[in-house]
């Protein structure tokens, strides 16, 4: 049986807790003795440095706890499974792919563990250098995967937000219960990042979205509120964002660049990490080596998915873009809000380019559609939208590039000869990446009804 991921880092590290600072000060016999930062093992630690540069920190793994379960029913197959991938071009980088976060701040009853809204910002930003390989920035030299976060503009219920919670609750802070029964927003369209103790890691995710985890409350990222954002307290040399990186990168179906050890060459994309351009690691590298070698090559310790230190880091490969692209096609489908697109759509006989898209399909805005009749004989146009494109032969060399088997959202009218149809789309997430088309239809000429080109539209940000 599947284990919950809580149970899982409860075995992994034992039990996480806040120590009052009246125990402390039995324990040392000293009345003045500082609260300890964290508490792992019942081990406290009095600063950040101390913690993140001790055994302990490396034995238990702390880096990242994030640990795939193989030991799953079988899941739909893909290409980009659990442990396998299928490199294809159709996942290859060609558009934007929009993603909406909102980040839940969890902090101890008296306060601990809070994170500024510009620290939130800043964390955004690193992401985008990373995903994007911004050009000046530690992220340049990766691959340009075209995944672009944002911060929540609209809530689940509609209504306007900064993509940003604060809760104060000792329990969760110290990442124990339920907590994503209570504040996770809707899984299939938002990022949910949780800032909390973490159980003593720097990061984590319960499972690969392959696991079957895509869809339940429970479906998150949770890192260490004093390892997010740029300039982080945690300090060097973990303080640059690239732990939120790192477990985006598990988010989107990778593996560390070391799971399952060297593997095979010929059999890299089902052992070691299931890709290829990652060369083969049987462990973690730490800090940022001038050298390492563990399986016959050089260690990709400058890959996101490796455990060195956040300066250290800056690369996707090209292979792991296409993988992650592909989980989110396949695992993800519903959390990109893409960019809104207009595209005209011509079909043969006599159907005229008199329409078009004077503004793009927004969420919560909408747009104009207009058509321009000028000069055909017509004094009346009719707008006809359906959810289905077609390209059906009509009588007279016509053809209607509307689908009239699917359901039918809008039938306007308005005199001629030209004619603006302004819609309103509701702001609602929901409707994301919705696609929709129209077609004109002239009347009141000499020669019965003239249709117009399509309309093919995607509503989006």
């Amino acid at each position: 049986m599947k284990p919950t991921s809580l149970a899982r880092v409860s075995l992994l590290i034992g039990t996480l807790a806040l120590v009052a600072p009246s125990v402390i000060a039995q324990q040392s016999g000293q009345s003045s003795q500082p609260d300890p930062v964290i508490v792992v093992d019942g081990i406290p630690f009095y600063s950040w440095q101390e913690y993140t540069s001790s055994p302990l920190f490396r034995e238990k793994g702390l880096r990242c706890l994030t640990r795939p379960n193989e030991d799953l029913p079988p899941m739909p197959p893909s290409d980009c499974s659990y442990g396998t991938t299928s490199i294809k071009a159709e996942y290859d980088p060609f558009d934007v792919i929009e993603i909406p976060v909102v980040v839940h701040i969890i902090r101890s009853n008296g306060g601990q563990g809070n994170v500024t809204d510009a620290k939130v910002e800043s964390q955004i930003q690193i992401l985008n250098e990373d995903f994007l390989a911004i050009a000046g920035s530690n992220g340049q030299n990766g691959t340009d995967t075209l995944i672009q976060f944002y911060l929540a503009e609209v809530d689940p219920s509609g209504n306007p937000t900064t993509g940003i919670t604060r809760t104060n609750n000792t329990n969760w802070y110290n990442d124990s219960g339920a907590y994503w029964n209570t504040l996770a927003w809707d899984t299939n369209r938002y990022l949910n990042i949780y800032t909390n103790q973490a159980s003593g890691a720097l990061g984590y995710v319960p499972d690969l979205p392959q696991g079957g985890i895509v869809g339940s409350k429970s479906d998150r990222v949770v890192i260490l509120w004093s390892s997010f954002g740029l300039n982080s307290p945690i300090g060097p040399p973990y303080n640059k964002g690239r732990t939120t990186t790192h477990e985006l990168g598990h988010y989107f179906g990778l593996w560390h660049t070391f799971d399952r050890g060297c593997g095979t060459i010929a059999g890299c994309y089902s052992t070691g990490d299931a890709i290829c351009d990652t060369n083969r690691e049987s462990n973690p590298v730490f800090g940022c080596p001038g050298s390492s070698n563990s399986c016959s090559s050089p260690d990709p310790y400058h890959n996101y998915m490796d455990y060195s230190d956040d300066l250290c880091m800056e690369e996707f490969t090209p292979e792991q873009t296409n993988r992650m692209r592909c989980t989110i096609e396949h695992w993800r489908s519903n959390l990109p809000c893409a960019e809104a697109k207009a595209i005209s759509r011509a079909g043969g006989g006599n159907n005229f380019d008199n329409a078009y898209a004077s503004t793009d399909p927004l969420i919560g805005v909408g747009l104009t559609a207009t058509i321009d009749a000028t000069g055909s004989g017509y004094s009346t146009v009719s707008l006809l939208g359906f959810l289905g494109e077609a390209n059906v032969p009509l009588a007279g060399g016509q053809v209607l590039l509307l689908d009239l088997g699917t359901t039918q959202f809008l039938s306007l009218s308005q005199p001629g000869p030209i004619a603006n149809f302004n819609l309103s789309v509701p702001n609602n997430n929901v409707l994301c990446g919705l696609k929709l088309t129209s077609q004109g239809v002239l009347f009141g000429g000499a020669s019965g009804f003239r249709l117009t080109n399509a309309q093919d539209w995607e509503l989006g940000k």
